[in-house]
């Protein structure tokens, strides 16, 4: 695999923890609304820091193959020899 797809793989396993950090923001949310969890924050604080966390991680899984474009570069192409060439000592 080349750096630019081991990248994007790392990428995508970011944002996916980064929904499933947000799917247990909701379920935190849904506890202290039915009062099984006291806390000081209000359930709306959980559900903002839910949707926020689910909405960068569906971006970032979306739009790891374009963000590792950006942000790696392509590995160089390899000279073909000719077949009746002799190849090259540099």
């Amino acid at each position: 695999m080349s750096p630019r797809m081991w990248f994007t793989l790392v990428l995508r396993y970011l944002a996916a923890s980064e929904i499933f950090y947000g799917l247990r923001d909701f379920v935190t949310a849904y506890n202290v609304h039915t009062g099984s969890y006291p806390v000081t924050a209000t359930a709306i604080a959980y559900v903002n820091h839910g949707v926020a966390s689910t909405a960068i991680g569906i971006v970032v899984l979306l739009g790891a193959a374009h963000i590792s474009a950006l942000l790696v570069p392509p590995l160089p192409t390899k000279q073909v020899e000719p077949n009746n060439a002799e190849p090259s000592n540099m």
